[in-house]
């Protein structure tokens, strides 16, 4: 199933992440995973999903997730209730990556799709060499009250994916 405008988002997905706190603010400091159930957490909220193929790799963190972070307001202010950055890194990798990005609000969320699990049942996977393995693609969807207004998946660099696409999608 490939994910497009207008579908229902699937019902029991579910991430992890690591919530950040004061206590575990440090880079070097470790949280405990818990899941994120997107049907709990977000079935009548307006959330942007942006998608990296990996946390601190040269694209995703100079151009793709920082103009995010500048912009939360700007979302926000456009009826976003949370953004969730999505990697196949495991979430310790993706707390520290939000860590290293200086976000702390709670719903600024950095999390984690297990060998891209959610990316592959809604075609937005992307297969690496087998180093690397199957990540999760370069994408962003926009859920309004558990339906998909936007999704946009880039082959190369950050357009569709990126936030300018996503708050013009708003």
């Amino acid at each position: 199933m490939t994910l497009t405008v207008g579908d229902k988002f699937p019902e029991g997905v579910k991430f992890s992440y690591v919530a950040y706190t004061p206590a575990t603010a440090d880079i070097k400091a470790c949280g405990i995973p818990i899941p994120l159930d997107f049907d709990k957490e977000f079935s009548d909220k307006t959330v942007v999903i942006v998608s990296i193929p990996g946390a601190f790799t040269p694209t995703c963190t100079a151009n793709h997730i920082p103009p995010f972070v500048e912009k939360f307001a700007a979302l926000k202010s456009k009826g976003v209730d949370a953004v969730i950055v999505l990697s196949a890194n495991d979430p310790f990798v993706q707390s520290a990556f939000g860590k290293a990005l200086g976000v702390t609000d709670e719903n600024f969320i950095f999390a984690s799709d297990p060998a891209a699990t959610f990316s592959k049942s809604a075609g937005l996977s992307l297969d690496l060499p087998p180093a690397f393995g199957t990540r999760t693609a370069r994408y962003a969807i926009i859920v309004s009250k558990g339906v998909v207004k936007y999704v946009e998946k880039d082959s190369e660099g950050v357009s569709g994916s990126g936030v300018d696409a996503v708050l013009a999608a708003l």
